[in-house]
């Protein structure tokens, strides 16, 4: 029996629609920043993982090119919230769901204001850090249908960032947060062209998609629609790819990681 990790989000659904159907392969859902370690202990064969993730795991990775969660440009569900100037911030609580957000944050921080605040994990949806409730910290970073649905309100956010734009304004590059991957080795038989025929045909089912769980995850319909269909990108291509090395090789330029493991 085939394992697939993913994410239950919205974002996900073109990638994998159809497959929790179906007895194989069987779909397993957790938060952006548990897939790894699933992967890693085996309990899934491919998963969705974020791609800074490639290059941290203790386990060496392969990157499967049938698909991932990107934008080229506005990505609207990774977003900064901060009370005060972006150039003044001093710490970001960030949400635990992601990994490569984080990153991506502290680079176009360091990169358009030389800013380098202390990060502190909080659990977005209890507003809880440390184990201490934290109502209105002084930025914070939300990823997924959250950003939609408990979005902090702008009268105590006047000044947000999205991620995906930023990423793009600074490096003329789509950007990609996830991407399936599988540990380096392993034989996958045909799971990566069922991954990959999957979003094919799901692409195309955009509308049909969205009547099936956009009420479920808390979206207006038309702003669903426009999300799946017109912001986020899933195709795994030459400038996926290469702003995926370029996104590797600044985190190593902050010391995010100890070096850029070639793509296999």
């Amino acid at each position: 029996m085939r394992r697939v990790g993913c994410v239950s989000f919205l974002n996900a659904k073109p990638l994998i629609e159809g497959l929790e159907d179906g007895p194989d392969p069987v779909v397993k859902f957790d938060v952006p920043s548990q897939l790894l370690p699933d992967l890693e202990a085996g309990t899934v064969d491919v998963a969705l993982c974020p791609v800074i993730d490639y290059q941290t795991s203790a386990t060496p990775l392969q990157i499967i090119p049938s698909g991932g969660i990107g934008c080229d440009g506005t990505t609207l569900t990774v977003r900064l919230y901060s009370r005060v100037p972006l150039a003044d911030i001093v710490e970001v609580h960030a949400d635990t769901d992601s990994h490569t957000s984080v990153a991506l944050l502290r680079i176009l921080l360091a990169e358009r204001f030389d800013v380098h605040p202390k990060i502190i994990d909080y659990h977005a949806r209890e507003h809880v850090a440390d184990g201490r409730p934290v109502a209105w910290p002084q930025a914070m970073l939300l990823i997924g249908d959250k950003v939609v649905t408990d979005s902090p309100p702008a009268v105590r956010y006047p000044h947000q960032l999205d991620l995906g734009h930023a990423w793009k304004e600074l490096t003329g590059l789509p950007f990609v947060f996830a991407v399936w991957m599988a540990r380096a080795g392993d034989d996958l038989g045909d799971l990566p062209q069922v991954l990959a025929d999957t979003r094919q045909r799901n692409q195309t089912r955009i509308d049909q998609i969205v009547d099936r769980h956009a009420d479920t995850h808390g979206w207006p319909r038309d702003l669903a629609k426009q999300y799946l269909g017109r912001w986020l990108k899933f195709d795994v291509g030459p400038r996926q790819v290469e702003a995926m090395q370029r996104f590797w090789a600044m985190a190593h330029d902050l010391g995010m990681i100890d070096r850029v493991r070639p793509m296999t």
